[in-house]
């Protein structure tokens, strides 16, 4: 799930890292799934919490785990759909991230 230059500068052999990366293919799936409920709203107020992290400077983000493919799953939570937050949650430095990124603004 994770891009190629990101293999690259994480090792998956960290259990840490691989914990992480796996907890963002679960949080995905339960996007996916279109079913809301509490676990929805834990996703949600994570993912907050994650962009909250971003804007006050903490270094070393999670969300380099988090799938291309979420994005757009995320955008769908009402909360969660504004600009200022698909642009916090991808990786602007990388041609498909900005893709995403433009794909899920467009769609908000």
């Amino acid at each position: 799930s994770l891009s190629a230059s990101q293999l690259h500068t994480v090792s998956m052999r960290d259990p840490l890292n691989r914990v992480l990366a796996n907890l963002f293919l679960l949080i995905s799936s339960i996007l996916g799934a279109k079913t809301a409920g509490t676990h929805t709203q834990f996703v949600q107020w994570f993912m907050e919490e994650c962009v909250e992290c971003l804007e006050q400077g903490s270094r070393g983000s999670i969300l380099q785990f988090m799938p291309f493919t979420m994005v757009s799953e995320l955008v769908k939570v009402s909360t969660m759909s504004s600009p200022k937050i698909v642009l916090a949650i991808t990786d602007l430095s990388l041609p498909l991230g900005r893709r995403v990124a433009a794909k899920a603004i467009a769609a908000l």
